[in-house]
């Protein structure tokens, strides 16, 4: 426990909205951890402008939120300056559906939140019914990949499950495998968030027509191995850095300074989309 506490601690210290406002941050964090032990069961916590999220003891990505503000911070930035009511986002692996939330709640997106563990779906609707923002949110309960099919995925490891094959020991489901070019079939996207721990590939190698859109602007994505890099570059994809509280897009090698990393194409229409857009503000802190 101890070993867990100090890494959170480096974690909140080290957060680049977090450290902004480190003597609040640390309030909430301390708050958080008795009240959550007090209680055992599941608290509504403010997010960001009027929206919410239901956290729980062990819920990594959401109760981050509550101490850092915006757990991912970098990239949850980009997707609040970078959307728009009425603009398309797309959540491979929308989790209990905190970026989802953002888009829709937030900025009054559209969004298609993909989630294929059953519980994990439980909670993701849990976040869109409190935000009453289930007419903004398909909500898909399955798998991307190339192909459609079946494939087995992990059901124990909260924000990292992942698919897995026979060798794996834990609790594990079958799902189903949807393409995201069968998803994206008339739609017009402008950002993709894919966080499905070391599936990317087969992800992007079934949306080669997604990518082809024209409304596509960025793609945020937890790996990037070869093949991805080749697939994104052929479609006019770039690396690329997001600094929020400059506003600054800067193309770059070096892409990986936050969670995940960001690609984007057509960068004078983003930089003016995340120049105009509104200021917002998390621990009392402007981004």
């Amino acid at each position: 426990m101890i070993t867990s506490f100090l890494r959170t601690w480096r974690f909140i210290y080290s957060h680049p909205l977090a450290s902004r406002n480190l003597p609040y941050a640390i309030k909430q964090w301390i708050k958080w951890q008795i009240a959550s032990r007090i209680l055992k069961m599941p608290v509504v916590v403010p997010f960001i402008g009027e929206a919410y999220l239901v956290a729980e003891l062990g819920m990594t990505g959401a109760t981050g939120n509550i101490y850092t503000g915006l757990h991912e911070f970098v990239d949850m930035a980009f997707c609040l300056h970078l959307l728009r009511t009425g603009d398309l986002f797309v959540d491979v692996g929308a989790n209990i559906g905190s970026y989802t939330v953002l888009a829709s709640k937030v900025v009054g997106a559209n969004s298609i939140a993909i989630e294929p563990v059953p519980k994990t779906f439980e909670y993701l609707h849990r976040n869109l019914n409190l935000n009453e923002i289930s007419s903004l949110v398909d909500s898909r309960c399955c798998a991307v990949g190339r192909n459609h099919g079946l494939v087995k995925f992990s059901s124990d490891l909260d924000t990292t499950n992942r698919v897995v094959d026979g060798s794996y020991y834990g609790s594990s489901i079958e799902v189903p495998v949807q393409t995201l070019d069968q998803m994206m079939e008339q739609l017009q996207p402008t950002l993709i968030k894919i966080d499905v721990e070391g599936f990317e590939f087969e992800v992007i190698a079934g949306a080669l027509k997604t990518l082809s859109c024209s409304s596509l602007l960025a793609i945020l994505i937890e790996t990037v191995e070869p093949n991805t890099r080749k697939i994104l570059e052929e479609y006019g994809f770039e690396p690329a850095i997001y600094q929020p509280f400059q506003r600054d897009l800067q193309v770059s090698e070096n892409n990986h300074l936050s969670s995940n990393y960001l690609w984007i194409r057509n960068r004078s229409e983003i930089i003016r989309r995340c120049k105009s857009a509104p200021i917002y503000q998390s621990l009392g802190v402007d981004f």
